[in-house]
Order: C-alpha cells, then sequence, then structure tokens
C-alpha cells in the first residue's frame, strides 16, 4: 500500500491541477468580460444611459434553430462568462449596446463566430421581425407608438473595417410609416474576435448611419476586448 501511496498521488495530482485551472480561467474570464464591456466612461461627451429598455435593443426572442442568436454569444457551445452593457444613447440619438463573451480558448471563439455567422444568413426573416418589433418597442418606450402605421425590418450581410482578430458585420433597417410621413432606421450588428473573447456590439440611428460614429464606437471595443484578452492565463 505505501509503495503504491506515491503512484496513486501522481496519478490525481494533474486532475487537480487541471480543475484549478480551470477554475482560475473561468475566474479570469468573467473579469475580462467586466472590463471588456462598454460603459459611458469610454464615450465622448453628449453620450447617456438610454430611456428606451433593453428589450428593444437586445430582446431578440428568437425560436427553433434561430434561438442560439438570442444570447449574443451566450450559450454558444464552450463560453464561459458573459456580460451586456446597458443601453446607451449618443449625441446624435443612436442606440447602443454591447455585449462580451468569453470562450475556453481561441479556436472555440473561432468556431463560436462562424456559428454566429452561418445562423444570421440563415434566420434573417426572425431577426428582420425581431427587428420590427424592436422599434414597436421602442416607440412604446418613448410614447410615439400610436402615430406609426406600418414596419418593415430587414438584415443583410454588410462590410466593416477589421478590428481584433476578425470582424463580422450585418447591417440592419427598419422603414417606418407614421401618420406624419416615412422614416427609416439604419444599423448594424459587429461581431469583433480577439483571441477567446467576441464582443458583440449594436448600434442603430434614426436616419443615415454616421461611419465615424460606427468605426469609433468598434474600435473602442476592439481596444477593451484585446487589453482584456491579454489577462487571460494560456
Amino acid at each position: 500500500m505505501l509503495l503504491l501511496a506515491p503512484l496513486l498521488l501522481a496519478l490525481l495530482a494533474p486532475c487537480g491541477n487541471d480543475a484549478r485551472d480551470e477554475s482560475a480561467y473561468r475566474e479570469a474570464a468573467q473579469q475580462a468580460v467586466r472590463d471588456a464591456i462598454l460603459t459611458l466612461d469610454d464615450l465622448g461627451d453628449g453620450w447617456t444611459l438610454s430611456e428606451i429598455g433593453p428589450e428593444a435593443l437586445a430582446d431578440l426572442q428568437l425560436t427553433g434553430d434561430c434561438a442560439p442568436l438570442n444570447g449574443r454569444g451566450a450559450g454558444l457551445p464552450g463560453q464561459v462568462a458573459s456580460g451586456d452593457s446597458e443601453p446607451m444613447t449618443g449625441p446624435s440619438n443612436e442606440e447602443m449596446v454591447d455585449t462580451v463573451n468569453a470562450f475556453t480558448d481561441t479556436p472555440v471563439a473561432e468556431a463560436a463566430v462562424r456559428q454566429a455567422d452561418g445562423l444570421v444568413l440563415q434566420c434573417t426573416d426572425q431577426i428582420g421581425e425581431a427587428l420590427k418589433r424592436a422599434v414597436d418597442i421602442a416607440a412604446k418606450d418613448l410614447g410615439v407608438d400610436d402615430v406609426i402605421v406600418d414596419i418593415n425590418g430587414r438584415v443583410e450581410p454588410g462590410s466593416f473595417t477589421k478590428f481584433g482578430d476578425e470582424t463580422a458585420a450585418y447591417v440592419l433597417r427598419a422603414d417606418i410609416s407614421t401618420l406624419f410621413g416615412d422614416y427609416d432606421v439604419n444599423g448594424k450588428i459587429l461581431i469583433i474576435r480577439d483571441g477567446p473573447l467576441t464582443g458583440v456590439l449594436i448600434y442603430a440611428i434614426l436616419g443615415d448611419l454616421d461611419q465615424q460614429d460606427e468605426q469609433d464606437l468598434a474600435g473602442l471595443l476592439a481596444e477593451k476586448l484585446a487589453s482584456a484578452a491579454r489577462t487571460l492565463p494560456d
């Protein structure tokens, strides 16, 4: 028995270390997610917390095969930590919210981005309906829903400057008919990956998109993702 004891310790020790390493990684990942989320302190003058509830920007309510997109990365295979920013309004009344996710390693994060991209392309009809619902909720939050006659929403692949290790972009558009005329809401969904971290930025504005504003927000998120990724253990 005494002769077997060292062998048993040698066999059990790696198991214990692996468990401790995994626990340490999850703890570091949770902190990295908190550090990477955009806050008002990161943004310029004129940004405030949004009067529109979080469900208008981020509550997709997709079903079936499309349901994994509801968490904007949370719940995808290998995800170990997730966090959302508060919805925020910019000086031009643009609306923004972001979600940061940490995965077990970089290949798993890469696979999550590929899965999300495939689902967005597969689920354009449901996302279009979710966009219509989001505009309706936002209108109710602002007390102007009684003037809206009709809403049409759609999403399609887009292009964007590469940030981090990879960037995916999708264009959002909602055409709104009201008692006083027609308006359009334009937006973007950006997925930025840096190592095992992903950031999903949802941005929308009444009227034309401000490309510089988009670039600035994406750049801020990419910087925070890169900084947070460097804190994760190998």
